[in-house]
């Protein structure tokens, strides 16, 4: 599993070392018709670039982990986008209706509680 302060490469874009991670409290059971009962662990980590591959200086991967069969494999390709670009995909998709009023409304509390907390 990842953690804080480990060095990673990147096949295109570098260097970066591992600045926080977040993760579930216990992975997701899933289903597939292909390989029957799984656990997805996705996790949210923070970046730090050796040399940024672009303006942005604070990035985002998201790594996850599928185990089956009792095995644990890396999930290939996981993404990484940096914070402006996430807020503008976040702002859109809330604009297109992407979630629900539930979800909406807990993410304002989470936000409004750490905003209170400066």
């Amino acid at each position: 599993m990842i953690k804080e302060g480990q060095e990673k490469e990147a096949g295109y874009w570098g260097k970066f070392v591992v600045k926080k991670v977040a993760r579930l409290k216990k992975p997701i059971p899933r289903y597939s018709d292909k390989i029957g009962e799984a656990l997805f662990n996705p996790t949210l980590v923070k970046i730090e670039w050796e040399r940024p591959p672009s303006e942005e200086k604070q990035e985002f991967w998201f790594p996850y982990w599928l185990t089956t069969g009792g095995k644990e494999k890396y999930g290939q390709y996981a993404p990484m986008i940096g914070e402006q670009a996430l807020l503008e995909l976040l702002e859109e998709a809330i604009k297109e209706n992407f979630f629900s009023d539930n979800f909406l409304t807990q993410l304002s509390k989470v936000i409004s509680d750490k905003l209170a907390t400066k």
